[in-house]
């Protein structure tokens, strides 16, 4: 995102229709804490917690006790609200601030969730490192990140160098797990369709939000924005870039 555009007003704006806020379906997400042998005692940690949803759907599953982090007032207000509405708000605490600001005791989760929010601890490999510390031995990360198709056509490499977006190739990352204490178990890469439904509702939201307000300078400046974007996913994005989900255990 441009460097002029306010990236958490657009977050709270884009991602208002999301219910997950990744490109992966829900069904998907439980099939992959199925592998984790959770249990009413353990713990799950959701760092970039967002509006809860994902870590909602495990603890209403094994009724677990979670603890979510995200540095939004908007998405933790609607994840205390979620967790009030299903009745399991004595299932979690939420904390309002930085996840690079919060204290992980270590050795003291079950199972970590880590979808999209790698980059607040400086990227894959800082995300892993800092995540081996607080799970318990034998436990669980569950982390989404890109992987690039190489090559890139010559366009949007200069495209993603001008956003100083650097995403790893397939290969990097299996080495990355490997020496940060984890081995992978499952790989699940959004398909197709996850992707195109993920990045539409985000056009739409920001469409019907400039349309509900048409006095707003900065929401058209969101939409062009949008525009542009629009014509990368679909010539570039869509096509070199996979969104993987992955099970990892601690060794």
């Amino acid at each position: 995102m441009s460097e002029q555009l306010d990236s958490a007003a657009y977050y709270h704006i884009a991602y208002r229709p999301h219910s997950i806020m990744n490109p992966l379906d829900e069904r998907r997400l439980l099939m992959m804490a199925a592998q984790c042998e959770l249990r009413e005692d353990s713990r799950i940690l959701d760092v970039g917690s967002g509006n809860g949803w994902s870590v909602l759907q495990i603890t209403r599953e094994w009724n677990c006790y979670s603890t979510q982090v995200d540095v939004s007032e908007q998405w933790t207000q609607q994840a205390r609200e979620l967790f009030d509405e299903y009745g399991l708000s004595d299932r979690t605490e939420i904390h309002c601030m930085d996840v690079r600001q919060f204290h992980i005791e270590d050795d003291s989760f079950d199972l970590v969730l880590c979808l999209g929010t790698a980059p607040l601890y400086g990227g894959f490999e800082g995300a892993l490192r800092t995540l081996a510390g607080c799970v318990k031995p034998d436990g669980y990360v569950i982390i989404g990140e890109p992987s690039m198709r190489h090559p890139l056509p010559k366009r949007y490499a200069q495209y993603l160098a001008m956003l100083r977006w650097d995403v790893l190739g397939e290969r990097e990352l299996m080495h990355i797990i490997d020496r940060s204490g984890f081995e992978l178990l499952w790989n699940l890469r959004s398909t197709r369709d996850e992707w195109d439904i993920y990045m539409s509702k985000q056009w739409k939201a920001v469409s019907d939000h400039a349309r509900l307000y048409p006095e707003d300078e900065e929401a058209h400046e969101f939409l062009d924005w949008v525009r542009d974007e629009q014509e990368v996913y679909l010539r570039y994005q869509r096509h070199w870039v996979d969104w993987n989900v992955m099970l990892l255990r601690a060794i």
